[in-house]
């Protein structure tokens, strides 16, 4: 009975020890070597495969999306660009399976770039377009204009980007502190939320014309303003009647638009010989 029992202990080791014993020796010849960290973390005797699976966590975890320099919407201060930070995954796989015993290896990314970047918006200086009209009407209407302006203030148009003014302030609506207007709807003029914010976008069409920048989209009112010389408005209705232009010069472009005194005014600002 006793040799039945060690014979029984026997088999038990063979078939469990050795396996283990094999994986453990396996690893030491064919995986990372002894006291190889990565970032920190030990990589010793990891497979080509588990070291891929880690880095490729540590890369996600640790990658980052290069943004644009812009422009605070309010206060027009330019909000600096970020580089992207992107990791070799293959490069770094590569040198944790390489690396002798006892290495450090450091999560090296690689800088990403963006395209427009806090110098290129300090050079936006030159004055490409300049427009105003007068500032006539109710209170409503007044705060109408006032509203559309601000939406469309410091908004940066990249090259071959389409500008849109219903895109960029949007519906027109009471919640947004749009109020009761005149607008002309036709042959008539009539009541609406929003009414006045036409001398918004046709006081953008003027200054964008003088830049020389492409128009994209405009229509002229069915009736003559009384803020402009009929055909050089530019009529605005949600969502259908739009006005758009295209930045077609090499560089960036900002949209300024404010009330100043009793004027509506809209310069774009840019670089002179961009084109």
């Amino acid at each position: 009975m006793r040799r039945i029992i060690a014979m029984a202990a026997l088999i038990s080791t063979l078939g469990f020890g050795l396996p283990l014993m094999y994986r453990t020796i396996h690893r030491r010849f064919f995986g990372v070597r002894s006291e190889v960290y990565l970032a920190g973390q030990i990589m010793e005797y990891y497979y080509p495969n588990e070291v891929r699976v880690i880095v490729e966590q540590m890369a996600r975890a640790n990658m980052r999306f290069p943004a644009n320099a812009t422009l605070e919407k309010a206060t027009g201060e330019i909000i600096p660009h970020v580089n992207g930070l992107y990791f070799d995954v293959d490069a770094i796989v590569d040198s944790v399976i390489n690396a002798p015993a006892k290495s450090r290896i450091a999560l090296e990314g690689i800088e990403v770039v963006p395209f427009v970047r806090t110098e290129h918006l300090q050079e936006l200086v030159d004055v490409l377009g300049d427009f105003s009209t007068p500032l006539i009407g109710s209170p409503g209407r007044v705060e109408n204009i006032r509203l559309s302006l601000a939406a469309i203030n410091n908004s940066v148009v990249l090259p071959g980007e389409v500008f849109s003014f219903n895109g960029t302030v949007g519906e027109r609506t009471v919640e947004k502190g749009y109020r009761n207007a005149p607008i002309i709807l036709g042959e008539a003029v009539v009541p609406g939320v929003g009414g006045g914010i036409c001398q918004s976008s046709t006081t953008l069409y003027n200054a964008v014309r003088l830049a020389g920048l492409e128009i994209v989209e405009r229509r002229i009112h069915s009736i003559a303003p009384s803020y402009i010389k009929h055909g050089l408005d530019a009529a605005v209705a949600w969502p259908y009647t739009d006005f758009k232009f295209k930045n077609d010069s090499q560089t960036p472009v900002i949209v300024k638009a404010e009330i100043q005194g009793w004027r509506v005014r809209v310069w774009i600002l840019g670089k002179d010989g961009g084109k």
